[in-house]
Formats: structure tokens, C-alpha cells, sequence
């Protein structure tokens, strides 16, 4: 710390010394009153002012300089105690000092310590009767005048008084601090609320963003980004599990020439409901995707080839059926669909995809709105 630098005040410190410094002059005044009555000395005086007037500031100051201020002037309030022992038992106990007295350094002792400070404070009164029995022995006058004792019980009145509103602002601001914590903590609460709704937020929306990129925006279906992405994984699960797959490449026959003859938007229109069938036909395990712009793509999950099969015509047929068929009826929309199975017709996405699409390119040639599953004589004729 620099010289010119000076440290701020101890709570403790800076309360103590406004407390006892009028304290402890209310004391000079209620104990010279009973010294004049009584007609002592000017030793008893001079003792009296350095005890009551020059020590509060004495007390004081060590406690500032002191390393650890607060432990400094609890120490202090245990002298205050020993010193008002001796004072009480060199004036022969006066009760009304001698109450003053034990009440005030009781009460402060008590207050910063509890029970253990109670104990000091008695045990430093103790040690202050002893040190002047051990000097001039011990003598029992409890009378006071009247002046002396209506100054005692004003000056220990007003010393409780002082001390209780003391008590109450601190009662107060340990109140208001309490509030402002609580209130603190609401407000914390509320942001906290704040930040997870924006988090949800964030999080819905970045998962929406996530869905859009994966999902083709006219059918509603995954895409080939996200179908290059599963099939992977699902080949993997299926191979771990010792499990067959199915993948089933679906094309629309003549898609070209419905959109020159009807219309782009009759061909969006082939490729929604196309979509619906796709979806009322598919598991909830199964993948459905577009891949192309009139190929679509299903992956089924632990479906034997035989099973595949017969799904696959399902689909077939109910395409062709009248419900799927233009607004004009007499342009009918019918379907081609490959079939390439694991472990059967390929270990891989790439050689599953290559077979499945051999055997849609066979089914095309042999007339269109036909299901072919995979032949190993299919590769060997594309060869």
C-alpha cells in the first residue's frame, strides 16, 4: 500500500469507535458524578478521563493498524470487559454502575461472538475484580445517589436504545439485500427462460433447416443427399443384424411425354401422387426418396427378396389404377420398378444401386409397367 494511501475502515471498527467514543462518555459523566459524591481525587480522576476519553481513541487506532482489524476489536471489547471489572470493583460495586457496566460489554461481546463471546466477556470481568483484589482487596458499597443512578439508567437506556436501531438499520438492509437477491434471481430466472426459448428456437429451426436440405420440395420426400447418407448406414445396421434389405428403384413411364402433352404441372401432379402411394405402401422402417426427376428410390429394412417382390407389385398396380390416372383418364400413369436385394445382389450401396437399376432398365425393354428383381443374368447380358 502506498504511503499516501489510506486503508478503509473495518466495519466493525468504524462502528465500535462511534459506540464507544459516546458510550464510554456518558460513562464519565455517570461515574464523576458518583466519584464527586464520593470525594475522590484527582488520581481517580485523571484514571477516570484516560479510561473514558483518551483509551476509545486508543482502542481505536489499534484496531485500524491491526493486520486482521476485526479480530483487533473483538479483542478490544474483551479489554473493555476487563478494564469495566476493575472499575466496578475499585469503586466497591456500585450497582447501578456496576450494571451499567456488565450490561454494556455483555451485550457487545455477545453480539459478535454469541455464547463463546458471553464467556469472555464474563471471564474478562472476573480478571478484572481479581486484579483489584489482588491491590487493595475487595469492599461492597452498592449505593448510589440519585443523580448517579438516573445517569446510569439513562446512559445504559439509551446505550440499548441506540444499540437496537442500530440492530433494525442492519435488520433493514439485510432485508432490502435479501429482495434485491430474490428479485435478482427472478430476473435471472426470466432470462434464463428467455435464453432456453431462444435455444428451442434455435434448435427447431436448425432442424427444420436440417429437414428442408434432406427433403425434395415438391414431394415431400428425402432426396438423394439424404438417401447417399442412409443407405450406408442402413447397409451396416442390416449387415450387423444379419438382416436382408430391399432397395427398389421406381421409375414413371413416358414422364417426358406427359409433360409435353399435359403440361409441367400435370407432371408435378404425377409426381405428388406418385409420392402418396410410395408413402401409404412404406413402412414406418423404410426410406422413401426422389432422386431423379421422375425416379424415386425405397429402401426397406429387413425385407426378404420375396417380400420385396410382392410390395413392389402392390405398388405397380395401385399406380395403375384409375385413381392415379391424368384428368384426362385417357393417359394412363403406369410405373417401372427394379429390385436389388442385400446380402443377395450386392454387399454395397454402389452395387445394390447398379443391380437395381439393371433390372428397371430390363423391365423399360420388356414393355414398361412391370416389376423385375435382380437376376445375376441381367449383369452378365448388360456386359
Amino acid at each position: 500500500m502506498n504511503a499516501g494511501t489510506r486503508r478503509p475502515d473495518h466495519w466493525i471498527v468504524r462502528m465500535n469507535r462511534v459506540n464507544r467514543t459516546w458510550s464510554f462518555a456518558l460513562s464519565f459523566v455517570a461515574i464523576g458524578s458518583h466519584l464527586a459524591w464520593r470525594g475522590d481525587g484527582m488520581l481517580a480522576w485523571v484514571l477516570l478521563a484516560l479510561q473514558f476519553v483518551v483509551y476509545p481513541q486508543l482502542a481505536y487506532l489499534r484496531a485500524r493498524r491491526a493486520p486482521r482489524p476485526g479480530k483487533a476489536e473483538v479483542d478490544n471489547l474483551v479489554v473493555d470487559s476487563l478494564l469495566f471489572g476493575a472499575w466496578v470493583a475499585a469503586l466497591d460495586f456500585p450497582l447501578w454502575i456496576g450494571f451499567m457496566l456488565f450490561v454494556g460489554t455483555t451485550v457487545n461481546l455477545t453480539v459478535f461472538r454469541g455464547v463463546h463471546g458471553l464467556a469472555q466477556a464474563l471471564a474478562a470481568i472476573g480478571a478484572g475484580i481479581a486484579s483489584v483484589a489482588v491491590v487493595k482487596g475487595l469492599q461492597f458499597a452498592p449505593h448510589t445517589e440519585w443523580p448517579t443512578t438516573a445517569l446510569s439508567a439513562a446512559c445504559l437506556s439509551l446505550y440499548l436504545l441506540v444499540f437496537a436501531q442500530g440492530a433494525y438499520r442492519r435488520s433493514l438492509c439485510l432485508h432490502e439485500a435479501r429482495e434485491k437477491l430474490r428479485e435478482g434471481e427472478q430476473a435471472m430466472q426470466t432470462a434464463n427462460q428467455r435464453l432456453r426459448r431462444q435455444l428451442d428456437e434455435i434448435h427447431a429451426l436448425q432442424t427444420q433447416l436440417r429437414e428442408q436440405a434432406n427433403r425434395d420440395p415438391l414431394t415431400g420426400l428425402y432426396n438423394r443427399r439424404f438417401f447417399d447418407t442412409v443407405v450406408e448406414r442402413e447397409l451396416a445396421r442390416s449387415a450387423r443384424e444379419g438382416q436382408s434389405l430391399a432397395l427398389m428403384l421406381i421409375d414413371i413411364d413416358h414422364f417426358k411425354q406427359i409433360n409435353d402433352t399435359h403440361g409441367h404441372l400435370a407432371g408435378d401432379r404425377v409426381l405428388g401422387r406418385l409420392a402418396a402411394v410410395l408413402g401409404e405402401h412404406s413402412r414406418a422402417t423404410d426410406v422413401v426418396c426422389r432422386i431423379g426427376g421422375e425416379e424415386f428410390v425405397m429402401l426397406m429394412p429387413d425385407m426378404p427378396p420375396a417380400r420385396a417382390l410382392e410390395r413392389a407389385e402392390l405398388i405397380r398396380r395401385t399406380v395403375a389404377s384409375p385413381c392415379c390416372a391424368l384428368d384426362d383418364e385417357s393417359q394412363q400413369v403406369t410405373v417401372s420398378i427394379g429390385i436389388a436385394s442385400f446380402p443377395e445382389h450386392g454387399r454395397c450401396a454402389q452395387q445394390l444401386m447398379r443391380h437395381a437399376d439393371l433390372a428397371l432398365y430390363r423391365a423399360k425393354n420388356e414393355g414398361r409397367d412391370r416389376t423385375v428383381s435382380f437376376a445375376p443374368r441381367l449383369a452378365v447380358q448388360a456386359e
